[in-house]
């Protein structure tokens, strides 16, 4: 490595020659509490913030974030600073250094990964912001102390020291000049006792904060502080689905007697007659000695609500989970009394799906056809219509009834590739909307059918991975509105807008509706718009960060005017 030679260069103040070197020092003392360090830094997100002296990245669940100094470039290089990690968050809590940064597309940085033990080096490319250059395993990065990094470039070759330890090396030449930073992975991280020392660098153009690397993720969103939250069931409510009843209550069927998986799972109906603020006490809808899941629900022109499910029968004599062992078969159950009482199970025909489950709302065109959707694997027996195309595996279909329920029938396809859990909306009796979860990404398309689902135009994609699966209503004022499941921080739910019939989404004005889950276990969404105009939006939570206890399903309450941008 070539001598460093050292000028001290003061942020605010003096202009040296082009060929002298640089060191730039901060120790974050000169700003003001509750500021970015800007404009001498700048950060990539909003989390960024000085406190006390020290720079802090606050947001524990945001998926790397950095904060650059644009305004000094360097070529060869070394960044010394301290950083402490703090217990908040369940990520790999990550600090890191940045070097040779073009723009905020381009640059190396160490990730000091203390949740997984490593010390990893990374170069980011533009539509490729993870190339693993170096990978070192077993390094312990201890929380709630404070650690001295050290991150070096010079000559192609690249040295990562913690504590005084040299850990980690490699050799690229992609970078040879630019600005340093630094960052967080997953964590709230504090920074201290920043030193950047070597020669000055050149920039083939200024640099910039580039748009398509600033996070669009749903960390920016808005969350619904001002909503109404119930727990509707605890200790229970996978897999909800939510309806209106005709009588004015609201009704939904919920999973229970098992967590996500098992085979003592059972479906419970529960109901609230002052529009989602209190909920009765669950009553059992059907609980068979297999696994009774995935339901479907709605009521019919006559009253009689109807339920369908899946009995998983996939266990093993030992009661394990075991697609071996057994299939999906689908059921249903009718009741003519508001829930009280429900009827004997009833096979459900589902055309050619084998192993696949009902989904979502049951609804009800203005010619009085009930419409259900349903999904699973092509039934390699099936020879009757419709046919099952060549090549195709994964089926989403409906079932009709036009007899209040009683029975089902006259399948149609709605897709044969890629999707399963899809939900239904009828905005006329020949104009339907199709919401499918797909198989490949875990994101949300839409399908449109304009001759009653016999045929459906192109799916178009809607959400993005790890958002799935979705809900549809319409509201008073016209608007669609979509409600789907939030995997990805923060966990929960979100909802979009359609003021086009659903040709268009408003993606980039999503709201949170649910933003407190503490595990990707969570979401399934189904909302109703009560006579008053307030929206009811239920969905489940395999625990919550506020609220003591597991496994919940969860009421929002909140108007239109909420969700609008």
């Amino acid at each position: 490595m070539k001598p460093w030679f050292v000028v001290l260069f003061a942020l605010a103040a003096g202009v040296c020659h082009a060929e002298e070197p640089l060191v730039v020092e901060d120790k974050f003392d000169t700003y003001a509490d509750g500021s970015t360090g800007s404009p001498t830094w700048q950060p990539l997100t909003k989390e960024w913030v000085v406190r006390e002296g020290v720079l802090e990245a606050v947001e524990p669940r945001r998926t790397g974030t950095i904060t650059w100094l644009p305004g000094q470039v360097f070529g060869e290089v070394r960044v010394d600073v301290r950083f402490k990690i703090l217990n908040e968050g369940g990520g790999v809590r990550a600090p890191g250094i940045v070097l040779a940064s073009q723009d905020s597309t381009r640059y190396y940085y160490v990730h000091y990964d203390s949740r997984f033990s490593q010390v990893i080096l990374v170069r980011v490319d533009p539509g490729k912001p993870w190339n693993e250059l170096k990978r070192v395993p077993g390094i312990t990065i201890a929380p709630e102390v404070w650690h001295q990094a050290r991150f070096e470039l010079a000559g192609g070759h690249l040295a990562a020291s913690l504590d005084g330890k040299l850990l980690a090396e490699a050799d690229d030449n992609t970078y040879k000049a630019g600005a340093v930073g630094l960052r967080a992975g997953q964590g709230h991280i504090l920074f201290d006792d920043l030193r950047a020392e070597g020669a000055r660098g050149k920039l083939e153009k200024e640099w910039q904060l580039m748009a398509e690397s600033v996070p669009h993720d749903d960390l920016d969103c808005k969350i619904l502080s001002a909503a109404e939250r119930v727990v509707a069931t605890k200790g229970e409510g996978y897999f909800p689905v939510l309806i209106k009843l005709r009588e004015g209550s609201i009704a939904a069927v919920v999973r229970g007697g098992a967590p996500h998986i098992g085979i003592g799972g059972r479906l419970d109906f529960i109901r609230s007659t002052d529009g989602g603020r209190s909920w009765s006490a669950p009553t059992v809808i059907v609980d068979s000695k297999w696994d009774d899941r995935n339901p479907a629900f709605g009521q019919m022109p006559d009253g009689t609500i109807v339920c369908a499910y899946a009995e998983a029968q996939t266990y093993n004599e030992k009661g394990e989970w075991d697609t071996k062992a057994g299939e999906y078969i689908d059921f249903y159950v009718t009741s003519a009394d508001n829930g009280k009482t429900w009827s004997e199970k009833q096979k459900l025909f589902v055309g050619p799906v084998r192993g696949g489950s009902p989904y979502g709302k049951i609804v009800v065109t203005e010619d009085g056809t009930a419409l259900m959707s349903v999904y699973g694997s092509a039934d390699p027996d099936w020879t009757g219509e419709p046919k099952v195309p060549d090549g195709a595996t994964q089926l989403v279909g409906i079932v009709r009834s036009r007899d209040n329920g009683r029975t089902w029938g006259d399948f149609s396809f709605v897709s044969t590739r890629d999707h399963n859990e899809t939900a239904l909306l009828a905005l006329t009796s020949q104009h339907l909307l199709a919401a499918a979860r797909t198989y490949s990404l875990g994101n949300v398309e839409l399908l449109e059918s304009l001759d009653g689902g016999r045929t459906w135009g192109d799916a178009k994609p809607v959400t993005e991975k790890s958002q799935h699966p979705a809900d549809l209503i319409r509201l008073t004022d016209g608007k669609l509105q979509m409600t789907y499941g939030n995997r990805r921080e923060p966990l929960g739910c979100s909802a979009i807008l359609s003021s086009d019939s659903g040709r268009t989404w408003d993606y980039a004005h999503r709201v949170m509706v649910g933003w407190t889950c503490v595990s990707s276990d969570c979401g399934y969404p189904s909302s109703v718009q009560l006579d008053d105009g307030t929206i009811v939006t239920l969905y489940y939570s395999v625990g919550l960060s506020d609220v003591e206890g597991h496994e919940f399903a969860v009421a929002m309450r909140y108007t239109e005017a909420m969700v609008k941008p």
